[in-house]
């Protein structure tokens, strides 16, 4: 019996070396069956999520494991692959926090075109039941899933409890989304994204003081930020390609923490 780790407040350093990311089919036996199961796309974490992982750890308070499904790539990178870079996190950022909320497992299958076609009673069949084999599931009031979107939460409701799979739907903790943490990074709101997560926006670190391309990027201008937990505030320049000046030798990962008003105006040089 899995006894579920508490939920950690963000910052928490936590190593997520040993948090099992699950990509394929849970072996008869395992201690990861019978679990509590939060189902959506999961970007980043914020506070909407987290509400959701909570009630999954009161439901499995008897010692079930607690895992969240999320999918890779994001549905949004195969239908609309030629959108601009919009992930909150990358896939190893999210394991780090997946970790560090204090998640027993995290399901990762892969999303390509054979899954998109999974109709919703195959997806529960085959996936809640077969692959998992997972007890009860939580989800948003607003969840989709399957085919075209096909399925929902009243699909849940209707069909996870005659296969013995229970079912909480939990209403919209109203403001908090990633489509609502997006917009505050893109815009420079930097307080509201930190607001919404619940924990302040980490961006990654190119080699050459860039800002990785994979994700969501503020816009040019003038930022605090914190290169590890703990560590003294720095102050850096953004320009509108991504690049970083200010201070030399940043990590790989570094949180912001507010935007600043600059005296000059922030443009790539030809």
């Amino acid at each position: 019996m899995i006894q579920s780790r508490p939920i950690r407040p963000f910052g928490f350093a936590v190593p997520d070396k040993g948090l099992p990311i699950i990509r394929a089919a849970l072996p008869e036996g395992s201690a990861l069956r019978g679990g509590v199961m939060v189902l959506g796309n999961f970007d980043g974490f914020h506070r909407g999520h987290l509400y959701l992982i909570r009630a999954a750890k009161r439901i499995a308070a008897d010692g079930r494991a607690v895992g969240v499904m999320s999918v890779e790539p994001h549905p949004r990178q195969l239908f609309r692959p030629a959108d601009a870079p919009f992930r909150l996190a990358s896939v190893a950022q999210k394991h780090h926090q997946a970790a560090a909320i204090g998640l027993d497992f995290l399901y990762e299958p892969a999303f390509d075109a054979a899954f998109a076609v999974i109709q919703p009673i195959e997806f529960i069949n085959d996936i809640l039941g077969a692959t998992l084999g997972v007890s009860h599931i939580v989800v948003g009031a607003d969840f989709h899933f399957g085919a075209k979107r096909a399925g929902n939460a009243a699909t849940l409701g209707a069909e996870c409890p005659p296969r013995g799979i229970g079912v909480t739907v939990l209403p919209l903790q109203a403001g908090y989304s990633s489509t609502a943490v997006r917009a505050a990074v893109a815009a420079g709101e930097i307080a509201q994204a930190r607001n919404l997560l619940g924990r302040p926006w980490q961006a990654e670190v190119a080699r050459g003081l860039c800002l990785a391309r994979g994700q969501i990027r503020p816009p040019a201008g003038r930022y605090l930020i914190r290169a590890a937990a703990l560590s003294p505030v720095l102050l850096i320049d953004l320009d509108d390609e991504g690049r970083i000046s200010g201070p030399q030798n940043l990590p790989a990962r570094i949180d912001f923490l507010e935007r600043r008003s600059s005296p000059f105006a922030y443009r790539s040089q030809p």
